[in-house]
């Protein structure tokens, strides 16, 4: 008889073990599930974030470079896990590396070329702001006005000295952009193009807005072309035909050197890169477009 209780003893602890084991087996398996939907959640929240989580490659115009600068700076403040790198290069470049597949976005001062397109039609160009050519000289040149004639004159050579346009009697020192430079090929269509001529081969070449800023400031008998989003009081700008080179000219035509900034993707753009041009196509990236002195597309 005590022989019976103890087996009974015995089946009914082992039966208490075997119920907590199971017990914890099912907790365990449990919270292995809610660990699983949580990996699951945060996988989701992540995906739900692509969009403002984006990494880009940026090259091409330095004309653009400023406006494509503030606005990934303000793009990723807002969105602190994106990092977006921006460079210059000019606009060829801006124009082969997108194509190539060395950056994400080319930037381009300057409309695609047909000899571009036809080697790679897949490019999409995006325009993202307005912008005009000024001409400049060193502030202590009295020139403040040239007519497109007298402007010609000087870019193709057959006027040299600065009395020859109401000026001083002193050499005019030529400063231009370098080939496949869009603020050059905007210059080139508006200037040169309707008189069939090349820019002269005595000119100085720059191969950026800042650099050829620069070396217009640091010479009197100087004279070059920016983009408006440049100008500052290192130079001055001249008037052409008698119209000041401003946004509003800009804007209602009657400035003859205008253009528009573009971004440039290879084929339609992917949801990052959709983005950042939505971002840069908004209210406040159009704001941070008039910050640098360029004009809003809208």
């Amino acid at each position: 008889m005590k022989k019976i209780m103890l087996i009974k003893s015995f089946v009914q602890k082992n039966k208490l073990l075997l119920m907590l084991a199971v017990i914890s087996m099912s907790l365990l398996v449990s919270g292995c599930t809610d660990n699983t939907n949580k990996t699951v959640g945060t996988d989701d929240t992540h995906t739900d974030n692509t969009l403002t989580d984006v990494k880009l490659q940026i090259a091409g115009s330095t004309t653009v470079l400023p406006v494509a600068e503030e606005c990934a700076r303000a793009f990723m403040e807002k969105h602190p896990g994106s990092r977006i790198f921006v460079s210059g290069g000019g606009s060829s470049h801006g124009v082969k590396a997108v194509a190539d597949g060395t950056v994400d976005i080319g930037t381009a001062s300057r409309d695609l070329k047909s000899s571009e397109t036809d080697s790679h039609p897949d490019l999409v160009a995006h325009g993202v702001a307005k912008d005009g050519v000024a001409v400049i000289v060193h502030p202590s040149n009295p020139i403040t006005d040239l007519t497109m004639e007298q402007l010609q004159g000087i870019y193709t050579g057959t006027i040299t000295n600065w009395k020859e346009v109401g000026g001083t009697d002193s050499g005019i020192m030529v400063v231009t952009r370098e080939e496949g430079s869009g603020t050059r090929d905007c210059f080139e269509q508006a200037v040169m193009k309707p008189i069939k001529a090349e820019i002269t081969d005595h000119g100085i070449i720059q191969d950026s807005n800042g650099k050829t800023r620069a070396t217009v400031a640091g010479s009197a008998q100087a004279i070059g072309f920016i983009s408006l989003g440049y100008i500052n009081s290192d130079v001055s700008a001249l008037r052409l035909d008698g119209i000041v080179p401003t946004i509003e000219s800009v804007m209602d035509g009657s400035y003859a050197i205008s253009r528009t900034l573009w971004m440039i993707t290879n084929g339609n753009p992917d949801s990052s890169e959709q983005a950042f041009l939505n971002f840069v196509l908004s209210d406040e990236g159009q704001r941070i477009v008039e910050d640098v002195h360029f004009i809003p597309v809208n």
